[in-house]
């Protein structure tokens, strides 16, 4: 099976709220690998790193300026010049094992100095098979009626999308790698 994106969605749901709007946005990748596989790399305290090396354009450097990778570490993420927002603080608040679930959430900096009042980024894996699983995405955020307009065609799921796809290849790569000296 391949690696490549088998499945994907994009939804945006918009809840009115009075005087703000709250946004989710979603992204699935179908990956062919297992849960748990997909999981250990997530969950890993060495994603961070990880990441900046898979995606160099996509991260200038990220930072832990707090903790160790897990839970409660806080991170200063610096993306490219040019890029809108520049840099951000965020916080992993939850790393769950059972869920698999990861969430991130903002706490300075980014889309809250454009005036967003609270964004959460997750990632959750999903048992498909004995060697799938699926990437769920999702960003939910919450912005202020006067400026959704402005705000909102700035903040994309493809950052997270494009990190799933990373991961995936890397894990699958990694698997490969191994499998091809087991058969030696």
């Amino acid at each position: 099976m391949k690696n490549q994106v088998v499945l994907f969605i994009c939804l945006l749901f918009l809840v009115h709220t009075g005087e703000s709007l709250k946004y989710t946005l979603i992204g699935e990748l179908e990956v062919a690998a297992s849960a748990s596989e997909v999981w250990a790399f997530f969950a890993s305290n060495d994603a961070p790193k990880m990441f900046v090396q898979l995606l160099p354009g996509l991260f200038e450097r990220i930072e832990i300026l707090e903790g160790d990778g897990g839970v409660g570490s806080v991170l200063r993420i610096v993306y490219p010049a040019g890029s809108v927002p520049l840099t951000n603080k965020e916080k992993f608040v939850t790393i769950d094992d059972r869920r698999r679930l990861k969430e991130i959430l903002q706490t300075e900096g980014g889309y809250l100095d454009l005036g967003v009042t609270n964004l959460m980024e997750s990632f959750q894996i999903t048992r498909k098979g004995a060697n799938s699983c699926i990437i769920k995405s999702m960003i939910n955020y919450e912005v202020p009626d006067d400026l959704a307009a402005n705000v909102a065609p700035l903040i994309s799921i493809e950052g997270l999308i494009n990190m799933a796809k990373v991961a995936a290849n890397y894990i699958i790569d990694s698997k490969n790698k191994t499998s091809s000296i087991a058969d030696m």
